[in-house]
């Protein structure tokens, strides 16, 4: 069907917005133009991960509720019952109730891993999307960290509500808990781009994550307090000589900084300590700043390789 010149015009604009070369999509500076245009196809693929997610699940969503509270609870035994007068305490400070601790712990750290396991098998998990249509594809794993993000800021008013019951008061304080959030997100998702890129070409890199998460898991102050590993006396005296290389190493686990920041937030009432900070805004940058200009280099090759 033959297009007068108005028509070829618009067709032609329509098309300007919806796709564009190779070479365009590797530009950098693009991103952001690129995100803003695709923001509605960001919220469909999160909506649609939610979906799927809970269609079938009679609970639904209370099982972002359910989970870190069992969890908790079965944390909280074991650390109040099985281990009493053998888990380290500092002197002279009053420590939150247990069960708010590892619950502060538990559903940031678990967003990080949800967050970082989602991502990284986004590219793979949405092949045909990416093999057939042409947008900005770093809307996969950010859309794979929406589902992870829900089900924390459900996690987190069930936090509030049981450090509240538990005894606990509310302050202005709650204002930083973004600040430290925001430095947390922009790991994940510079993470996630790099991640998922790499596992588009080495699916080892999949289980590689999962290994790596197990490990912070531990390596992370989940379940205890970051000063009982920076206590020098409590370390044997065979390893004193090594005991500072041992924490700068453990420090350099950005969720050892940031689960503690939280906590400071919420049970002193303060603004985190500069030094908490210093580490993980470093690293935000980093691997935000790395992963955007290798999945943008990467990026219009991905479906050759899926």
């Amino acid at each position: 069907m033959a297009l007068n010149g108005r028509g070829r015009g618009a067709t032609m604009c329509a098309m300007s917005h919806l796709y564009y070369t190779s070479t365009t999509q590797r530009q950098v500076w693009r991103i952001v133009p690129d995100l803003i245009r695709a923001r509605e196809l960001l919220v469909d693929m999160v909506w649609k991960d939610l979906r799927v997610r809970y269609r079938y699940a009679v609970m639904g969503f209370l099982w972002a509720i359910f989970e870190p509270l069992a969890l908790m609870a079965v944390l909280t035994f074991i650390f109040t019952f099985v281990f009493r007068g053998r888990v380290p305490t500092t002197p002279g400070v009053d420590a939150p109730p247990m069960a708010a601790t590892l619950l502060c712990g538990l559903i940031f750290w678990q967003f990080m891993a949800a967050g970082l396991n989602s991502a990284t098998q986004s590219l793979i998990d949405n092949r045909e999307l990416v093999k057939k249509v042409c947008f900005a594809r770093e809307i996969v794993p950010m859309a794979a960290v929406g589902y992870p993000f829900v089900n924390l800021c459900i996690g987190f008013v069930v936090l509030l509500l049981v450090h509240v019951l538990l005894g606990g008061g509310l302050s202005l304080a709650l204002c930083w808990f973004p600040v430290v959030f925001a430095l947390q997100l922009a790991i994940i998702v510079g993470l996630g781009l790099l991640l998922s890129c790499g596992n588009v070409h080495y699916r080892d890199i999949g289980y590689m994550t999962n290994v790596a998460l197990v490990f912070g898991f531990y390596a992370s102050p989940v379940f205890y307090q970051l000063e009982f590993v920076t206590q020098a006396a409590n370390v044997p005296e065979w390893a004193a000589g090594y005991y500072p290389w041992i924490v700068r190493a453990y420090l350099l686990n950005p969720m050892a900084e940031l689960l503690t920041a939280y906590r400071q937030i919420l049970f002193e009432q303060r603004f985190p300590d500069l030094w908490l900070l210093a580490w993980p805004s470093v690293l935000a940058v980093l691997s935000l700043g790395s992963g955007i200009f290798v999945f943008r280099k990467a990026g219009p090759t991905l479906s050759d390789h899926l």
